[in-house]
């Protein structure tokens, strides 16, 4: 299975997240190893990547977070 950087996932496609940077912040926001997220959006010229996290909520990771976590395609 192929591991990418989550701004490098494309909108619209569900992920499992593979590694995440040791941030409590992210951890308060339920970004954890194994959580599925979903990429609602990604901004244009670096900005952020807006994510639905296990289908309840949506936060915004700026590029320089989410270039630092891992996830791979959940496939059907």
């Amino acid at each position: 299975m192929v591991v990418i950087n989550l701004y490098e996932a494309g909108k619209g496609n569900s992920y499992l997240v593979d590694s995440v940077p040791k941030i409590g912040l992210l951890e308060n926001l339920g970004l954890r190893v194994g959580t599925q997220v979903t990429v609602q959006s990604r901004y244009a010229l670096g900005g952020p990547v807006l994510l639905r996290v296990e289908d309840t909520f949506a936060v915004a990771i700026g590029k320089d977070i989410a270039t630092q976590i891992a996830v791979r395609k959940v496939t059907s």
